[in-house]
């Protein structure tokens, strides 16, 4: 995306404060002016990066911290699995090596496994340091810097939860932002349907509006979708209320059991959309949601490009593999189902039922 121009601003809320989102073409140039005043006095900084990261970007980077008056430490990353505890040590073990405490700075250029990361470390140590995110991909944005990935344990994935904790944000459209027909945008676009539907009316009325012209490329429209959307991510984490903030993972758990048994890999895109439709279906089934919306997300996914996938899954293996996703993380079996537009919560689910709706996917699924 580029051409964007003018920088958006924004406070976005997050647990024990708000963030300061900047969006927009050239927004990494105002880097220096950011991050000078992100600590009391400018010192130490260590930034977390992928090892393989652009190095034009990089040198960018580094110069915006120099002339901030840092000291920078590069601290790198590689790999696919990067997002666990052995990381955060070697993370914890750079902030060692260089004398960092709380007064001083971090900075995670990158994807949302290295925001994550980043998030993790930095708000635990010292009591916490300031954190800036330089996402590289709109998902860095939504999945790192709001909502962050959990941290993977014994090859189970989001076991340990990971606050949203970045004061700044600095998201260059000429950096992070995907082509239409990307992964990327079309996972970036599923967060949005999900974040809508656990938002409010009018953030799914919203969405629903700029749908088309999100599709047809509108880059006006694309820019206030994504701050839209880590805006509604954002608000929920920092609610007072477990149920709102359990809701930003609608859809979640059940495209990671679809996964699990699937016999090929499917997009997180396609997975994360086919885990809202299970879930929705299912709420009219509880006689928890209306059919028209139901038939109102069914659409708003379909516009988005957000299609269905086709696979042959044994009936009994997708059931267990929703329990034991559950049951790695609570002793009693409840999903994520939409209520209403606006209003996703954790629900009780019986197995007859559960059976039933899982017979009928895969049924309506099945073929290659």
């Amino acid at each position: 995306m580029s051409g964007l121009a003018p920088l958006s601003r924004q406070w976005i809320p997050i647990p024990g404060g708000s963030c300061d989102v900047r969006m927009g073409d050239g927004a990494l140039e105002q880097g220096s002016k950011v991050f000078r005043n992100s600590v009391g006095t400018p010192g130490r900084c260590v930034a977390v990066v992928r090892r393989d990261e652009d190095a034009a970007l990089l040198e960018e980077l580094r110069r915006q911290l120099v002339d901030a008056s840092y000291d920078v430490h590069m601290h790198y990353v590689e790999g696919d699995a990067i997002r666990t505890l052995d990381e955060a040590v070697r993370l914890f073990e750079s902030f060692a090596s260089v004398h960092a405490t709380s007064d001083d700075l971090c900075v995670a250029l990158g994807d949302a496994d290295v925001a994550s990361l980043a998030a993790y470390a930095a708000c635990s140590w010292c009591g916490g340091m300031q954190l800036t995110v330089v996402p590289t991909d709109e998902i860095a944005l939504l999945e790192g810097a709001f909502a962050p990935r959990g941290l993977m344990v014994a090859g189970h994935d989001d076991m340990v939860s990971v606050k949203p904790y970045a004061r700044h944000v600095l998201l260059d459209y000429e950096v992070a932002c995907s082509v239409l027909e990307s992964e990327t945008s079309c996972y970036a676009r599923a967060l949005a349907v999900s974040a809508a539907m656990c938002g409010s009316e009018r953030v799914f009325s919203e969405l629903w509006d700029r749908a088309d012209l999100l599709m047809g490329g509108d880059e006006d429209a694309l820019a206030k979708q994504l701050m839209a959307t880590a805006k509604a991510r954002g608000q929920a984490m920092s609610s007072t209320a477990a149920a709102i903030r359990q809701s930003v993972g609608y859809g979640q758990n059940i495209a990671r059991a679809i996964a699990r048994v699937a016999p090929q890999e499917f997009a997180a895109s396609t997975l994360l959309a086919e885990g809202m439709r299970f879930a929705a279906r299912l709420a009219v089934g509880l006689e928890k949601l209306s059919i028209d919306d139901m038939l109102a997300q069914d659409e708003l996914l379909q516009t988005l490009g957000l299609g269905t996938l086709r696979c042959d899954i044994e009936s009994q293996a997708l059931f267990s593999a929703l329990k034991e996703e559950r049951f790695l993380r609570t002793n009693r079996f409840m999903l994520l189902v939409p209520l209403a537009i606006g209003r996703v919560r954790m629900t009780s689910v019986d197995d007859d039922l559960l059976q039933e709706h899982v017979s009928a996917w895969c049924a309506a699924h099945a073929g290659t």
